[in-house]
């Protein structure tokens, strides 16, 4: 199979267009006192000016002297002059400062040196380097004072992921709901899940569908290759910025490869070649079946693939940035050890009646729509002009055939249940964008950058045959000004955000299939201050102005006309937070924040036709009212060098947090007259803590998280039959939609590792685990509840060999115990993948 011909052409557009541009000499500064660099290897000339820039002062060498060297690059906090000297070392240079110039310097003959004051001499100008690299420091979480988190792509490959939402075991506090079914994400940050409460974004960019899933309702659905990925930036809770109005629960932005990611020390241009084979995989999965397969499972058998190729050339004007990747694997096995049945509990007593399958799906044997076949591609290109101006284009291509499961096929709790192969799922999308930035020289009030994209996705799911239209256009523009008052530093930002989504969800075969067809437009201005009152105190402050409206393209239908098919409405809201460094390298923090969410267009006009009259079995909601948050959260992060000896690392990320959400939206019975629309309920509440820490001594290294939910609680007096106006669900049934998106007790990883022979070798563990759902229940026979799982914990094993000549042989064990379990949150009961081995090699050149 090849691409459609339509994203051939775009990459062969991008790739021309790239070519004939030739920008001029770049130009970019900025002032800053403490600095966090992301510089990588190769052209010396580059990396200096790269490290002007960051550093904010005038750089001064021959060209002579520069000609022909290297640097291994930097990453991390540094001085400027510290940097300097990591950059220069080993190439026989060296540098003086006078004032806010530096000059470079070369040892000339008889030993003396020869200046940049010579004749020859130029003076560098610097360039943007926003973005350089996998986008962010994995340092920078546990410098800001809130929570954030991010995943490097190491981490990401350590154990290739089976499932895309496996990119997100190593961050507390973020799962992927239904993360065994189909290839989509569908991100959960704190409980906050779906209708677009978690902004999940590729490249700045929105790309969100969405289908219906019977009794599970509906979910976000965003389409990703983790192979493109090259680093994952996270912010939880509402975000006073340029990205996420409207999505309270957080924003995730996955950021595509760089130029840096590719090329190695001392090019100008790279190339890598990735592919692994792994087993517990059939070849191609039996269409319409019933039945499990036990007995052709062969761990080493190579039935799950993928293969991929990127490559990139960087000057001092221009980077590009091309990749191409393919996966494939058939239906996998589950796990045969652990437990597979939970407690049968009565209808309203609740009393244990004795232990049930927890899934259809037998241990050992197959499990029914795993397979896939997924196509991606990845064209940009980054031009750099003069006055610090920069202009970035890029494409995204992801094509996909995968199985899928039925909400409850196999739901041994349901009226029905049973197991199916179903017809094939396809997905396509396609992300457009373009980016602007200017930070002209020695002017620290003009930082701009604008964002104007495009995401394209369409959904068919093949279990009932529904299609999901999504055409989503938006920008984002920004700017940063930094200066001096009386009372200290401030650094202000300030910008937009305006976004449409049009939504169309059609049936393909006759039946009661939800439809709906409309569009909802969002937008929003803010402005953020920091203010550094001392060197150890910085007062931070914001207010967002959010906007939307929702049109419903299709206001009459059977036995329902909306009366209001525009509904719009606005809000302020408002942030404030407080920093302190007690220590070098301690900083204690606490945030309040309000956030707001729209009713999505799905919530807004879902509609279900009546199979017999004319009452439609769903009717849309207009009169749904937004929900609001109001979050405060205290916490410390910790990072600092040369713990134990030096060279080494340590950090760590500790928060509190205390949610609460007003006019919470749900699906449930006890809204209207409908048995499954969408209403608002008073609030919702959820309290944690959440922890984050790693080490890293050279020779060994650890990584760790954990989160843990003290209290989780939906207060809704319908549903309580008015008893009380607020209950945790423990001592009430707790049957119902809303506990779709309500997360484990507790979760997290721990994962251990060491780098032999020279640090060519490099052995490693990681254990996940999880409890039981933080929201319980008693009826667990009702078909309109959520998918339950047993605690686990799960064993991965992985090692890489560094062959040399770029060379790295890559194995790994996923479920070495081969345990028998379901993942959490869980929105089918399909157990998860039994013992998997996986062999790769990487090229990188």
């Amino acid at each position: 199979r090849v691409f459609s011909s339509a994203a051939l052409r775009t990459v062969l557009l991008v790739t021309t267009a790239t070519v004939a541009l030739l920008p001029s000499p770049v130009a970019h500064a900025q002032s800053t006192t403490s600095v966090t660099y992301s510089i990588p290897a190769g052209n010396l000339s580059t990396a200096l000016t790269r490290w002007a820039q960051a550093s904010g002062v005038k750089l001064l060498a021959s060209a002579a002297a520069l000609q022909g060297r290297s640097t291994q690059g930097l990453k991390g906090s540094h001085s400027p002059q510290s940097a300097l000297a990591a950059l220069l070392a080993g190439t026989g240079l060296s540098y003086t400062f006078a004032g806010s110039t530096v000059t470079i310097s070369s040892p000339g003959p008889g030993g003396n040196n020869s200046t940049a004051t010579v004749d020859g001499a130029i003076a560098l100008d610097t360039i943007d380097v926003s973005g350089g690299g996998s986008g962010a420091s994995a340092d920078l979480p546990y410098q800001t004072p809130g929570s954030s988190a991010f995943i490097s792509t190491e981490q990401i490959q350590r154990v290739p992921p089976s499932s895309v939402g496996d990119m997100f075991r190593n961050t507390p506090g973020v799962l992927s709901a239904g993360n065994r079914n189909g290839q989509s994400l569908d991100l959960n940050i704190r409980g906050l899940q779906g209708m677009n409460r978690v902004a999940t974004l590729i490249d700045g960019a929105q790309q969100t569908s969405s289908t219906y899933r019977g009794y599970k309702g509906h979910n976000n659905r965003t389409f990703v290759d983790p192979e493109l990925i090259g680093g994952i930036e996270i912010e939880k809770g509402p975000s006073v910025g340029p990205y996420g109005a409207g999505a309270m629960g957080g924003v995730v932005n996955m950021k595509t490869l760089e130029a840096s990611d590719l090329i190695t020390a001392g090019n100008s241009y790279g190339m890598r070649i990735r592919g692994w084979l792994g087993g517990n995989s059939i070849e191609e999965p039996t269409p319409f079946t019933y039945f499990q397969r036990f007995d052709e499972n062969d761990l080493l058998a190579g039935g799950s693939r993928m293969g991929s190729i990127a490559a990139a050339i960087t000057t001092d004007n221009i980077d590009v940035v091309a990749a191409l990747a393919h996966r494939s694997n058939g239906n996998y096995f589950a796990g045969k050890n652990g437990d597979s049945k939970v407690p049968l509990h009565a209808p309203n007593t609740g009393r244990v009646e004795g232990l049930y399958p927890i899934s259809l799906y037998k241990p050992g044997g197959e499990v029914l729509n795993t397979s896939q076949e997924t196509f991606s591609v990845l064209a940009k290109t980054k031009l750099r002009f003069d006055h610090g101006q920069s202009l970035e284009l890029s494409y995204v291509r992801y094509e996909s055939t995968y199985g899928e499961e039925y909400g409850d096929g196999s739901n041994p709790f349901a009226m029905w249940s049973w197991m199916y192969q179903y017809p094939l799922s396809r997905a396509t999308s396609s992300i457009y964008s373009a980016k602007y930035a200017w930070a002209p020289k020695d002017n620290d009030l003009i930082d701009l950058h604008t964002n104007i994209w495009m995401s394209d996705a369409d959904d068919i799911w093949g279990a009932t045959q529904s299609q999901s239209d999504v055409l989503t256009k938006g920008g984002e523009i920004w700017n940063t000004s930094r200066f001096k008052m009386n009372l200290g530093d401030v650094s202000l930002k300030y910008g937009g955000q305006y976004s449409i989504e049009s939504v169309n969800q059609t049936a393909l075969t006759a039946g009661a299939s939800p439809t709906f067809n409309g569009s909802r437009a969002i937008g929003s201005v803010f402005v953020n201050g920091a203010l550094d009152l001392t060197s150890w105190l910085t007062a931070t402050g914001g207010l967002q102005y959010a906007y939307y409206q929702t049109t419903d393209d299709q206001p009459v239908r059977t036995g329902f006309k909306n009366t209001r098919p525009e509904i719009d409405d606005f809000r302020l809201n408002p942030s404030v937070g407080l920093a302190v460094k007690p220590l070098d390298g301690v900083q204690l923090f606490a945030r309040y924040a309000e956030g707001w969410r729209p009713p999505s267009v799905r919530e807004a006009l879902l509609y279900m036709p009546p199979i017999v009259g004319r009452v439609p079995l769903v009717s849309p909601n207009p009169d749904l009212r937004p929900e609001t948050s109001k979050n405060y959260e205290v916490g410390i992060n910790l990072l600092r060098e040369n713990v134990f000896k030096d060279g080494d690392r340590l950090a760590g990320k500790v928060v509190y947090f205390d949610n609460n959400y007003e006019d919470y939206i749900l699906r449930g019975a006890s809204f209207g007259s409908t048995a499954r629309g969408f209403g608002n309920i008073p609030s919702a509440h959820f309290n944690g803590i959440e922890v984050s820490a790693s080490f890293d001594a050279g020779t060994v290294f650890a990584e760790g998280n954990l989160s843990y939910y003290t209290n989780v609680k939906y207060c809704d007096p319908q549903r309580n039959f008015g008893r009380v106006p607020c209950a945790d669900f423990t001592s009430d049934t707790g049957n119902g939609y809303f506990s779709t998106y309500v997360p484990p007790k507790y979760a997290g990883s721990l994962t251990l590792g060491a780098r032999l022979l020279d640090q060519k070798l490099t052995l490693g563990g990681r254990v996940s685990f999880a409890g039981a759902r933080a929201v319980g229940r008693k009826d667990t026979t009702s078909s309109t509840v959520d998918t339950d799982w047993l605690p686990y914990r799960v064993y991965d094993a992985f090692a890489t060999y560094d062959v040399g000549r770029q060379l790295v042989l890559n194995f790994s064990v996923e479920n070495l115990f081969n345990l028998y379990y379901l993942d959490a949150l869980t929105t089918e009961p399909i157990p998860s993948p039994g013992r998997t081995m996986r062999f790769g090699t990487t090229l990188k050149f």
